[in-house]
């Protein structure tokens, strides 16, 4: 879920940042308002797609990733990150109901204001005019849209009825009050993240750039002099379209003095392609459906799990297949594990076979015999499984090269293996194996 946020939130972070840098100082409005729109959905939707062919574009280079094995006073230590792991999960669950807790209270708030608004329009008086319906705000100068819901105060002039009534005839037919409402909805269910709050800001003021230049149609001059004149009150809600809005109104007179942009300008648009194209294939090489899954008890997060292309054509034991560890038929198997045919109970058989072999055969008296000082060693290992089940090319990295050869040794001390299979043929495997010794 974690990943699925940074994802989404680095997306709509370039989206953003195209949109400022290429595309906000020009007139095209219209084209604008339906990146905001496509890109807010696509940020969300690019992380679900995952493309195999993409997949196959960029080597991997990832590994299984075992969990920790114990050695020395394994007691205390797995104690310890059990009583971690247990700390972690409770972190997480109060994490999660705090975030919900949040996201309900937006809610609250945002039908606080919906039915404020909805008020407003049942109790004031109101005309049809056209496919519009004039609510008249009684004592109010205040002018803002709600679908066609148009909502004038009786103390606004006629000359500033006509103007006003003209820019809220946009909105209106444009539907703008659909686009507020979406990001509305993201910001509840997304309230932790900013880049919606920009984007929200930014789609706002698009409506009102594309009202004015709809509105000013009826009288250039005199649609100027509307918006130079002091700003009246006006109805503090993210989901309404109000006229009179001070911080905006210098730039509606800029964007209003603008001249059009060059048609040939529209080619920035294209820019979306080439990101759209990296976001996919960043989303579809990150293999995030196995990150969840979980190989031990003692086990507090796990790392991508994928099997590794092995090119070592002098070895003879180069694997045929570049597969997400999850696809697999068969995971690598114990003679103890042969009969279990559940995928997850496999992995979880295999992970707990090594542990056993590791805990029972690594010589705990080596910090003694090399006079080490106490506390803990980690040593990370890596060994392959090749497709005949044998244990092959373990390497090891630790504080002591003594370490690193009894790493070595009990490694590859491992009983013969199944090997893995897909789709009917066998496959080589890479395993990482952190080790933590104990010395007392």
């Amino acid at each position: 879920m974690m990943y699925y946020v940074f994802q989404t939130m680095l997306f709509q972070l370039l989206f953003l940042m195209v949109y400022d840098l290429f595309l906000k100082k020009d007139t095209f409005f219209n084209y604008n308002r339906a990146y905001l729109l496509v890109t807010s959905v696509l940020s969300f939707a690019i992380p679900f797609v995952k493309i195999e062919g993409f997949n196959n574009i960029i080597p991997s280079n990832y590994i299984v990733a075992l969990p920790e094995v114990f050695v020395g006073n394994t007691g205390q230590a797995i104690s310890k990150v059990k009583s971690f792991k247990g700390f972690w999960s409770t972190s997480v669950m109060t994490i999660t109901n705090l975030y919900i807790l949040v996201s309900v209270v937006m809610l609250v708030f945002f039908l606080i204001k919906l039915i404020k608004i909805v008020r407003i329009i049942a109790v004031n008086p109101k005309t049809k005019e056209d496919d519009l319906t004039i609510v008249h705000l009684k004592n109010s100068d205040s002018a803002f849209t709600f679908f066609n819901y148009v909502c004038l105060g009786e103390a606004l002039s006629v000359d500033q009825i006509q103007h006003v009534l003209a820019h809220e005839r946009s909105h209106a037919n444009d539907k703008h009050t659909l686009d507020l409402l979406w990001f509305e909805i993201l910001k509840i269910g997304f309230w932790c993240n900013p880049l919606v709050y920009l984007y929200q800001n930014r789609i706002s003021n698009l409506h009102e750039y594309i009202a004015d230049h709809n509105a000013v149609k009826i009288g250039e001059t005199e649609y100027y002099q509307q918006l130079l004149q002091q700003v009246f009150s006006v109805k503090n809600c993210a989901f309404i379209n109000p006229f009179f809005k001070q911080s905006l109104i210098k730039k509606r007179i800029i964007m209003l003095q603008k001249s059009k942009s060059n048609q040939t300008h529209l080619i920035k648009y294209l820019l979306i392609i080439p990101m759209v194209l990296g976001m996919l294939v960043y989303s579809s090489c990150s293999n995030q459906d196995t990150e969840s899954e979980i190989l031990d008890n003692n086990q507090v997060l796990q790392p991508i799990m994928t099997i590794i292309e092995d090119v070592d054509v002098e070895d003879k034991r180069s694997a045929e297949l570049d597969v997400p560890f999850s696809k697999l038929d068969q995971s690598p198997m114990f003679e103890a594990c042969l009969s279990i045919t559940d995928k997850s109970e496999q992995k979880q058989c295999f992970s707990d076979q090594v542990t056993r072999h590791i805990a029972t055969n690594f010589n705990t008296k080596l910090g003694k015999d090399l006079d080490l000082e106490k506390g803990v060693k980690r040593i990370n290992a890596m060994f392959r499984i090749d497709k005949d089940g044998l244990v092959y090319d373990v390497k090891a990295r630790a504080p002591h090269p003594d370490l690193e050869t009894e790493a070595i040794r009990v490694i590859n001390s491992l009983p013969k293996i199944t090997p893995a299979m897909h789709e009917g043929k066998t496959v080589n495997v890479t395993y990482a194996l952190p080790i933590i010794f104990k010395i007392n």
